[in-house]
Parts: C-alpha cells; sequence; structure tokens
C-alpha cells in the first residue's frame, strides 16, 4: 500500500500546526516542524515547484484535490522529535484535506552523528524509501542564504516529487497505513 495519504472528510485537527485553508495549487507545500527546518532553502531550489507554508498546515478548500505537502525537519535530536510528532498527527488522520508527499530532512553540519542518522532512518520509516528525502549540509548558507549551486540530493527530491505527482492518488491511498502503528 501506497503511504501517500489523502484524508479528503476530515476537518485538520493537529494540536502542533495551525491550519489555513491553502488555495488549489500545482505546486507541493512545504511544511515545517520546527523554526529553521530548511524549508527556504529547499523552496530556492524549485521554486516554481513548492510553495512555503512555513509552521503551518495548508488544508485544501476542495477535498478532492488536497493539498500535497512534505514535512520538512533538520538532523537534530529536537528536529527529529518535531517530525516525528507531526508524522504521528499525519498518521491519525489529523492533517484535513492534505495528503503527505514525503519528508524532507536536513542535515545541519557536514557529518551527521549515528545516532541522528539513526533517529532519522527510524522517524522516515514510515514513508516508502522514495518519499523519505536526506538533504545534506550547505556550508555557509547561514551567512550567504542561498548556495550559488544545489547538491545533486535537492535535484533528485524535485524529480522524486515530479514523478509521485504526475502519479494518481488511487483509493486505497486515501488513509494512513495503520499496519505499522507502534
Amino acid at each position: 500500500m501506497d503511504e501517500m495519504a489523502a484524508l479528503p472528510t476530515s476537518e485538520p485537527s493537529s494540536a502542533l500546526l495551525p491550519a489555513f485553508e491553502a488555495p488549489a495549487t500545482d505546486r507541493i507545500w512545504l511544511v515545517a516542524a520546527h523554526g529553521g527546518a530548511g524549508c527556504s532553502t529547499i523552496y530556492a531550489s524549485s521554486p516554481d515547484q513548492y510553495a512555503d507554508a512555513g509552521r503551518a498546515l495548508p488544508v485544501s478548500v476542495d477535498p478532492e484535490n488536497p493539498s500535497r505537502i512534505v514535512l520538512c525537519s533538520m538532523c537534530t535530536s529536537p528536529g527529529l522529535e518535531s517530525l516525528q510528532a507531526l508524522v504521528r498527527e499525519w498518521r491519525e488522520g489529523r492533517f484535513g484535506a492534505s495528503a503527505l508527499m514525503g519528508l524532507a530532512v536536513t542535515a545541519c553540519r557536514r557529518r551527521t552523528p549515528r545516532v541522528l542518522v539513526r533517529s532519522r532512518r527510524l522517524v522516515c520509516s514510515v514513508v516508502e524509501r522514495r518519499r523519505s528525502f536526506p538533504l545534506p549540509f550547505i556550508p555557509d548558507t547561514d551567512i550567504d542564504g542561498v548556495p550559488e549551486k544545489f547538491p545533486r540530493a535537492y535535484l533528485h527530491m524535485s524529480k522524486a516529487l515530479s514523478s509521485l505527482t504526475a502519479m494518481a492518488l488511487p483509493s486505497s491511498a486515501n488513509q494512513p497505513n495503520q499496519s505499522t502503528d507502534k
């Protein structure tokens, strides 16, 4: 079963994010699990493909056309805890008319400690591997903002999401996969 979920009939009830009525768009919404989650950098890598929702949940006004979202986080203990909490809410069906397209986790240093790599893999294990996007650390973005050239992982994410977007959302994917709940 595909892990992407659209929840067309439920009202959003996230305790962690405020919801807003999202306009119809072909773009994929980047939703930050916490401040500094990397959404602005991801957005800058492909501004025609993404929309930045910040720390809010874009819920489509048309349940037949759910908002497509990617949850974003930094690869830190607090960042992964925030992402895990949002994933838990998604699995509980609390995101309203939205479809989870994937999880993007950005490294915050050149060499990510093993414990954080394991934590990232665990948090991202609730989605198919093709929907999990580990993004590398980009030096000097804290000073300059946006790199002159983005690492290949950003292009890979963009292409993978384009491919996923082109696929029709099957009716069997309308609810989160409950079989792997802990």
